[in-house]
């Protein structure tokens, strides 16, 4: 029999450098629940106040939401039956009309954001507090409304168990698991949100009740559509809720956030220039007043005696004080010798580890693009590898349920006819079939990029759909309509057309003209 601890060194516990090392293979649940109300209050905290955490949560959801990710239908016609040209109108009404429901104020049930900007919040919020609920509710009472179907957002924090369940518990009542707020079935499927109705952090506690989660379905059973979206980034098996971006990289964030902080101050101090002389009979050196968090302006005195009673009057340090001692006191004055040549290149250092945990590269992260065309357009790349990621797990968490709901209500309406869509799931789905695209790449050097991408499409590597929703993430066959429009009218107004080389126009050939003969001739 073979005995020992394993190949690898890190299975061997009597080695020096992992004796402090104390580490359990837990679940996903354990490993992510206990102090996760803690870990998700000190990633806001630090998403309002350092600033590193403040640009790493704006560029993912600039980056990745930006403007809103609008759906590119993908209509299965070879199953639903439909010619080609019926599919393409399918499509194109398809895209018109969710494209104006997004961009109204009905996808939103409080009636304050697009649903565009309702893609936004719920990324932002994904990204710093783990995950984001949002409810499908039909608000028939609100004026104005073209579309019933909105979703109201929860935050992270009102997910929570019933008292008499512990984290990873059987509910008796139910038979089913219930950890972290989320009940699931057997195979781990989510069943029903327990959700408080009002954030326990809030302004005024309305009454106790509120305080008291109550259980919502997560599907609406008769018509196969969501109740609940559960927004949220899983990395492990089982995982029932989400970890924010931040979690890993909160520590190191907070103590290059004191360093810098720490590194101002002195960097004030030093430049302040104070003017100390000694003189017979002065008073003595005022204690210093490093300023207190109540504001105040120092002590008010002792006992029951009154504030001019109180001890010798406390100065802030301001520029150009002028300070009287006694001539025989003793002054000494130290600079703290600032600026530090040393801060900056740590400070760079942390932020690009930071930067490689959170997949977003330093020079992206800090806005800093002073390095050479290649290294910055490598940076660029290297992120829109995460953004493309980043797109499809949104897109498939949020994008698609709202989307089946929107055309879910219009079919139950009346608008779309759609035969089969409530009656078999693969019709549905046939019906449904989508891709979501973002806003476009930025482009460093436009000219030699947009040749590249001439050559790709040439060679039948990219197609101009394709090549377009990465750019702009606009929508090609309708860039074509458009631009047959415009050209349509400039020649209709006399107009020169004017023509790239390269393009397809400019590669039809022109007429030959005739060769001009000899006066003999």
């Amino acid at each position: 029999m073979l005995t020992g601890s394993g190949g690898f060194r890190g299975a061997q516990p009597d080695r020096t450098k992992r004796r402090s090392w104390f580490a359990r293979a837990r679940s996903a649940n354990a490993d992510i629940l206990p102090g996760s109300d803690r870990l998700r209050a000190e990633q806001r905290d630090a998403a309002m106040n350092q600033p590193i955490a403040t640009a790493a949560i704006n560029r993912k959801t600039t980056f990745v939401i930006g403007t809103g990710l609008m759906v590119i239908p993908a209509v299965d016609g070879t199953k639903l039956g439909l010619s080609p040209e019926d599919q393409a109108d399918w499509e194109l009404r398809l895209a018109t009309d969710f494209d104006s429901y997004m961009a109204s104020k009905d996808a939103d049930a409080e009636r304050k954001s697009t649903g565009y900007g309702l893609q936004s919040v719920a990324a932002r919020g994904t990204y710093t507090s783990g995950d984001v609920l949002a409810l499908r509710v039909m608000p028939d009472d609100q004026p104005g409304r073209r579309m019933l179907t909105a979703w109201k957002l929860i935050e992270a924090d009102r997910l929570r168990n019933p008292p008499h369940v512990a984290d990873g518990a059987v509910d008796p009542r139910t038979g089913n698991v219930i950890a972290g707020g989320v009940e699931v079935d057997a195979m781990g499927a989510p069943v029903a949100y327990w959700i408080l109705k009002q954030h326990p952090g809030d302004l005024v506690l309305r009454s106790i009740a509120h305080i008291m989660p109550e259980r919502i379905e997560a599907w609406d059973r008769d018509l196969a559509l969501p109740r609940v979206v559960h927004v949220c980034h899983r990395i492990r098996p089982e995982q029932v809720r989400g970890v924010g971006m931040l979690a890993t990289v909160l520590e190191p964030l907070k103590m290059v956030s004191d360093l810098a902080d720490a590194e101002l101050f002195a960097a004030v101090m030093s430049a302040m220039i104070a003017i100390v002389y000694k003189s017979p009979g002065a008073t003595p050196l005022p204690e210093p007043d490093f300023g207190d968090e109540d504001g105040g302006d120092g002590a008010t005195g002792h006992g029951g005696g009154s504030p001019l009673d109180a001890a010798p009057p406390q100065y802030r340090i301001e520029s150009g004080s002028v300070l009287e001692i006694d001539s025989d006191a003793e002054v000494e004055i130290k600079s703290p010798g600032r600026p530090n040549s040393a801060f900056a290149p740590f400070f760079k250092a942390i932020v690009e580890q930071i930067g490689a945990a959170i997949d977003v590269p330093a020079g992206v992260l800090m806005l800093l693009f002073n390095s050479s065309y290649t290294a910055s357009k490598a940076e660029i790349e290297a992120l829109y590898l995460t953004v493309r990621s980043e797109r499809s797990w949104f897109g498939g968490d949020m994008g698609y349920p709202t989307y089946e709901c929107f055309v879910a209500e219009k079919v139950a309406r009346g608008d779309y006819a759609m035969p089969g869509f409530f009656a078999d799931l693969e019709t549905r789905a046939a019906w449904l079939g989508c891709d979501w695209r973002g806003d476009g790449k930025i482009s460093l050097n436009p000219a030699q990029e947009a040749n590249g991408y001439k050559i790709r499409q040439d060679n039948g590597w990219q197609t101009g759909e394709e090549i377009t929703a990465e750019l702009t993430g606009g929508n090609y066959r309708e860039n074509i309509r458009k631009r047959g429009r415009e050209h349509r009218q400039w020649v209709d107004e006399g107009l020169p057309v004017a023509v790239s080389p390269g393009t397809p126009a400019g590669n039809v050939d022109e007429p030959a003209k005739p060769e001009k003969k000899d006066d003999d001739e």
